[in-house]
């Protein structure tokens, strides 16, 4: 029996991970301007302070982690 790799399985939607990412795009949008597409201006996470926080859910460092993760999820 073929081991199923991770082009085989569903891509979820960053947005909404219950939803199978259908490419419609949504999270290439600025949260700024809905009606642009990011262009990576950084206005979104501009701020007066001396330092940002960005929330990091993991570092994967190979595919197979990943894959587990994927698999654990589902």
């Amino acid at each position: 029996m073929k081991n199923p790799s991770a082009a085989d399985q569903p891509k979820y939607c960053i947005l909404d991970e219950e939803k199978i990412c259908d490419d419609c795009g949504e999270c290439d949008r600025c949260d700024l301007d809905p009606n642009k597409i990011c262009d990576n201006c950084c206005h979104c996470i501009d701020t007066d302070t001396d330092y940002g926080e960005i929330e990091i859910d993991g570092i994967y460092t190979d595919i197979e982690s990943i894959e587990q993760i994927e698999e654990k999820e589902s």
